[in-house]
């Protein structure tokens, strides 16, 4: 497929992505045009694939698992995505003829010179470190009629499950297999460039032992975050993370408590003062202040605007909220359950609106509904700014508060302990 065909595709995946994300990053290698097969992790399910299609070069196809042509939500977003079919044993019986043809789909796509892409780990799951990779990729790398760049790409997100939050795609070095090529398919081949794969997959993700430490290293982290959630940056954070998980594991099984129960008190803390961890280290230096209350003073001027449309949305935003947090769904299914609810109740809710609309206000009454619906999209940020205003007010107010001085030492104590967390901020910390 041309660029041109692929085009509408990636543009969409951008609009899609531009309505979820916060922040979308991309970073890293530089890949040259020509056939590609993309290998990525798999931490948030079909947004994924949403991800990677809007912030990757040449918007690869990815390959999907057959029964997503069987979910009647999913047949406009198949047809725009074009994704290439995968029969897999978990989903029933398969013959060697669908594996084939899956092959012979791929390879085809990799002929024209197009980019392909697929989870090697065959699943999306919510642990940290990758799951085992299947053979898939090597096998369809191995197999392909002519030389066929294989890159890998890590897929990081902020909080996945929460609707606007930030996403990172980083972009690792095209793996070499040269002295694999001419072996086809054969057992050791596949097996030595499938543990390639895994080699340079794995820290392009958030990889780490699914422990206590890690766990708490990611709780600690969010403490040093150089900028409110919404808006930090992925990378620093997830060094931050790696730095703090290798040191608390050295740490006794006593010693790792303990910390654990002041993170949990401090928690607590800024949870009764309704501040963030992110905003405890951040100094509301006079010059900040006065930097940010014209726009503050603007955006309220603004209100009569966005206001109104942030309402008008809001029943179907809670309803969604409501139905997904009464599901009992794994952490990297919670994002795509409300993507594609989302899908549903809001078109179904602007077209009850433009009805409405049309009843009581004629043709210019759909035309104004049309109208606001697109000025409600595109001042969706101003409305999450106003709400950043409320939360950096929260901050300021309580920046003497003593548990949360006490809190701040305790964070300067942690830099104190952790001293290479200062090189891994961006800009460095300081209070």
């Amino acid at each position: 497929m041309s660029s041109t065909a692929a085009a509408p595709r990636t543009r969409f995946a951008r609009a899609l992505a531009w309505i979820w994300f916060r922040s979308l990053q991309r970073e890293g290698a530089t890949v040259p045009p020509g056939p590609t097969l993309w290998v990525l992790n798999h931490p948030n399910g079909l947004l994924d694939a949403v991800v990677a299609t809007a912030a990757l070069p040449d918007s690869p196809r990815f390959l999907g698992k057959a029964t997503l042509w069987q979910v009647l939500v999913l047949k406009p977003l198949i047809a725009i995505f074009d994704p290439i079919p995968v029969h897999r044993r978990a989903d029933g019986d398969v013959g060697p003829e669908a594996t084939a043809k899956t092959f012979a789909a791929v390879h085809e796509a990799l002929s024209r010179g197009d980019a392909v892409a697929i989870f090697p780990e065959g699943i999306s799951h919510a642990r940290r470190e990758l799951a085992p990779l299947k053979t898939g990729a090597a096998r369809m790398v191995l197999s392909a009629p002519r030389p066929v760049q294989l890159v890998p790409a890590g897929l990081v997100y902020g909080e996945r499950e929460r609707f606007r939050h930030s996403a990172l795609v980083r972009v690792g070095a095209p793996i070499d297999y040269d002295d694999l090529r001419g072996r086809g398919a054969e057992p050791a081949a596949v097996a030595a460039l499938t543990d390639r794969i895994a080699e340079h997959l794995r820290p392009l993700t958030l990889h780490g032992p699914d422990d206590a430490a890690q766990a708490l290293a990611e709780r600690l982290a969010w403490l040093l975050a150089e900028g409110p959630r919404e808006r930090a940056a992925l990378a620093p954070l997830q060094a931050r993370v790696a730095a703090l998980a290798t040191r608390l594991r050295a740490l006794p099984p006593e010693a790792l408590a303990a910390i654990e129960a002041r993170a949990t008190a401090a928690d607590e803390a800024l949870a009764r003062a309704g501040v963030r961890a992110d905003q405890l280290g951040f100094a509301y230096d006079r010059a900040t202040v006065m930097a940010w209350l014209p726009g503050f003073a603007l955006r309220l001027l603004l209100a009569p605007l966005w206001l109104p449309l942030a309402l008008w949305f809001w029943p179907v935003y809670r309803l969604t909220g409501f139905v997904i947090g009464r599901l009992v769904l794994d952490l990297d299914v919670v994002a795509t359950y409300k993507f594609l609810l989302a899908l549903v109740l809001f078109p179904a809710w602007l077209c009850a609106s433009v009805v409405l609309a049309g009843v009581f206000g004629g043709v210019a009454g759909v035309v104004a509904t049309l109208v606001a619906a697109a000025v409600a999209f595109v001042v969706l940020p101003l409305g999450e700014r106003v709400g950043e205003d409320l939360q950096a007010i929260r901050g300021f107010v309580q920046r003497r508060n003593p548990r949360l001085l006490a809190l701040a030492r305790e964070r300067d104590a942690l830099v104190t302990a952790f001293p290479e967390l200062l090189e891994l901020a961006a800009p460095p910390l300081s209070r």
